[in-house]
């Protein structure tokens, strides 16, 4: 391809083709850019990713498959080659070590989940794929049980997807959901269940097929632990589901069931310590923007976002896109300008494809010629973001 032709299908601008040209093997891609020359790798046909392999000279120890998902199973992302997973070393490096890999594993998606929260998916999800791929190495080679880590493996897809759902790349976070649903089938764990099948209703959701949503919805609240957060998760995500599927009566019913699921669930250690009123009541807010409801959803976003808890700075992001959106569609500008402000600091800070999808919906509603206060800077930032997005320090 020509710089041009390249620069428009991966989705950067010709000057940043043109500075990586100049820096050549010296460059290293910050982790959203890195992130995105690998899932354009995954949707290269084999040829392509033959001649790829070919040209760094490691054809014979990287497997090329025309499948994204095996490219991501076999370790090839983020992992120029298979030689550091084979079962060999693997059986050899450990023996008699005493390593508890399970417990490494479980740590370590706590910090990624906070990292994630902190930062974005962007910067964690090279991190998660790349434990995905070293936890079925081990497996294979039976370095550890099957059980405990096919239990590890749905958990970290499950958060694959959700993050590859932030990204707003549906293809790969559905590709994670299903796996981490067939791997906790595999090893019939009602725990693990609800959570793929709750990822999956909100998944559907997000995608517009809000008939899948509810379904997916009641699968999950059927499902999961009667007492647990999966329902109240499920039940939240059916209500969404619900209302633009039609049934507004019963949304709401849903969301006040969820409530009541949330005030009398019982802790959950490993997922969900998100899950309070004021994350209820956010999504209901996003609900009735959906619905048309603006300027009851923009309140319901200012009081849901006033009470939610401390350390969630990307989805705060999102909750602030949502409403600055909704303050637009209800004539208040103002209001709107100084949240979408907010919410582009934070989107690009994180990468967040949530927010900034909402961003670019409030800047191609907002008059960039008004006098009003907040909408020049607004305006301003957004530009300065636009013509920089491509141009971050590599």
């Amino acid at each position: 391809m020509r710089q041009e032709q390249f620069a428009e299908a991966v989705g950067v601008s010709v000057e940043a083709v043109k500075k990586w040209e100049r820096r050549g093997a010296t460059i290293t891609l910050s982790p959203p850019y890195a992130a995105r020359m690998d899932r354009k790798l995954q949707e290269a046909g084999v040829d392509v990713a033959e001649r790829f392999w070919s040209i760094l000279e490691i054809q014979d120890t990287a497997k090329v498959s025309t499948r994204p998902a095996a490219m991501l199973e076999s370790g090839a992302l983020g992992m120029a080659t298979e030689g550091a997973l084979a079962s060999r070393p693997l059986v050899a490096a450990f023996a008699d070590s005493g390593v508890d890999h399970v417990r490494h594993f479980l740590d370590k998606r706590m910090t990624i989940i906070e990292s994630d929260n902190i930062y974005g998916s962007a910067v964690t999800l090279p991190d998660v794929l790349g434990s995905i791929a070293r936890m079925l190495a081990l497996r294979k080679a039976k370095v550890v049980e099957s059980r405990p880590v096919l239990r590890l493996l749905a958990m970290y897809a499950e958060t694959a997807a959700w993050q590859f759902q932030d990204q707003r790349d549906f293809a790969s976070a559905q590709h994670w959901a299903e796996k981490a649903l067939t791997w906790s089938h595999q090893i019939g764990d009602t725990y693990c269940i609800g959570l793929s099948l709750v990822r999956m209703s909100q998944l559907a959701c997000d995608m517009g097929d809000f008939e899948s949503g509810r379904e997916l919805a009641e699968q999950a609240r059927r499902t999961a632990p009667p007492d647990s957060l999966f329902a109240a998760a499920a039940v939240t995500f059916g209500a969404h589901a619900a209302a633009l599927d039609g049934d507004r009566s019963g949304s709401a019913h849903a969301y006040d069931a969820a409530r009541t699921l949330v005030a009398r669930a019982t802790t959950d250690p490993a997922w969900g310590f998100f899950l309070d009123h004021s994350y209820i009541d956010a999504h209901h807010a996003h609900t009735l923007a959906e619905l048309g409801r603006h300027a009851t959803a923009a309140q319901q976003f200012a009081d849901a976002i006033a009470r939610m808890q401390a350390g969630y700075p990307r989805e705060r992001g999102v909750y602030l896109a949502r409403a600055a959106v909704a303050y637009m569609a209800a004539g208040e500008i103002e209001p709107a300008a100084r949240l979408g402000r907010q919410a582009l600091a934070i989107g690009t800070v994180t990468g967040s494809g949530r927010i900034m999808n909402k961003v670019i919906t409030l800047a191609g509603m907002i008059d960039p010629a008004s006098r009003l206060p907040g909408v020049g800077e607004f305006v301003e930032e957004f530009e300065t973001w636009k013509d920089t997005r491509c141009l971050d320090p590599m």
